[in-house]
């Protein structure tokens, strides 16, 4: 008789395959990112005058070093221009302003064209040699203790968590028994993890668009966010006492969340889920989003929206990662008992080892170490 493979396995071997193909996709971001930041053109503002003979001079040379460096040259007619030109000091023309801080001007040159491509030139460079330098050192900040490779990896930590797989369980104990469906398993992954995805995004760019918006709060909202992740890790340690003396959580379902769960086998599976996963995001935030804070806080002042955006997808990712493995398990045959019994024998360890973490992360933030 023949035998035929595990369908876990492979269902885990493509699993972990779509993991080293999204590793793949975000460091061509990535690159992408940095390689942005680092070829950003020089801006050149050039300053003249209608009818100005010294300009009409002055001007092919600045367009012959300008183009062969790929700068961004804009003209200025100084008259119109003149609240700028004064901002820069300029009070005669010909002008030449470099990356909004180098100012030459005709009595730099005197008429000698060739000093003038020699100073242009070298201001040019200088503004190259300093914009890179300063793209390195906010690199360097922005991406401190912020590898997406470690941030994925945080989200992993996260994903497995006990609130997690305790809704898991329950929500394919009921679909098991109501219809028994593997498609309706997979249907209530797919909402569950985009529904959880979409939540922490749009909380997290939220969060990111007022500090760039307003930067005065980010002091403000980054203190706020230390003490809070300092809080949670204190509730996690009790948590994990609390569980191994009474047997029981002191984090809490509220009961119209059980009741939407509890819908979700009967019909509209998918739209369903979505909602129970972005409400689980909010309603257990204490529980689950305790490392999300922290990587929000890492996040916040240190990177562009963009960037952001990135870091907090990838951690996402990580979240639902291994949901959506053992969701697939359980479409193929895996008990929601044999994650009961996971959570139930380990919970109480990793509630205390998130606490542990979590006041950790909350010194090193404060200290700024991270």
């Amino acid at each position: 008789m023949m035998h035929l493979p595990a369908r876990p396995q492979h269902v885990i071997r493509q699993a972990l395959l779509a993991a080293f193909t999204f590793f793949l996709l975000i460091s061509a971001v990535h690159v992408v990112l940095c390689a942005q930041n680092a070829t950003s053109a020089i801006e050149v503002d050039y300053f003249y005058e209608e009818g100005c003979l010294k300009c009409q001079q002055a001007l092919p040379v600045i367009e012959e070093v300008t183009n062969s460096y790929g700068c961004n040259l804009t003209s200025h007619e100084i008259i119109s221009s003149y609240d700028l030109a004064r901002g820069y000091g300029i009070s005669v023309v010909p002008a030449v302003v470099v990356d909004k801080r180098i100012v030459i001007t005709y009595n730099d040159y005197q008429g000698n064209v060739t000093l003038l491509k020699d100073l242009l030139t070298q201001a040019i460079v200088t503004g190259s040699e300093e914009k890179r330098n300063i793209s390195i050192v906010e690199e360097d900040e922005a991406g401190r203790g912020l590898s997406f490779y470690l941030v994925f990896v945080a989200g992993l930590l996260a994903g497995f968590n006990p609130c997690i797989l305790a809704v898991m369980a329950f929500l394919a104990t009921l679909i098991l028994s109501s219809s028994g469906n593997k498609k309706d398993i997979l249907k209530m992954i797919v909402g569950f993890c985009s529904g959880i995805f979409i939540t922490y995004m749009v909380v997290g760019l939220s969060i990111l668009g007022t500090v760039h918006i307003l930067p005065s709060l980010k002091s403000t909202i980054t203190s706020a966010m230390v003490v809070l992740i300092f809080i949670l890790g204190c509730w996690h340690i009790y948590d994990a006492y609390y569980l191994r003396k009474y047997a029981r959580s002191t984090f809490h379902t509220p009961k119209a969340m059980v009741r939407l769960l509890e819908r979700t086998a009967k019909s509209n599976i998918l739209f369903l889920s979505f909602a129970s996963g972005g409400l689980f995001s909010l309603v257990k935030a204490p529980c689950v989003g305790a490392i999300y804070f922290s990587i929000l806080d890492m996040l916040v002042g240190r990177t562009d929206l963009a960037r952001g955006a990135f870091y907090l997808a990838v951690y996402n990712f990580g979240v639902i990662f291994p949901i959506i493995v053992l969701g697939i398990l359980l479409g193929y045959g895996m008990k929601p008992e044999t994650i009961t019994e996971l959570k139930e024998n380990k919970r109480v360890e990793i509630r205390l080892f998130t606490g542990v973490i979590l006041i950790l992360l909350a010194l090193l933030l404060h200290l700024h170490i991270i």
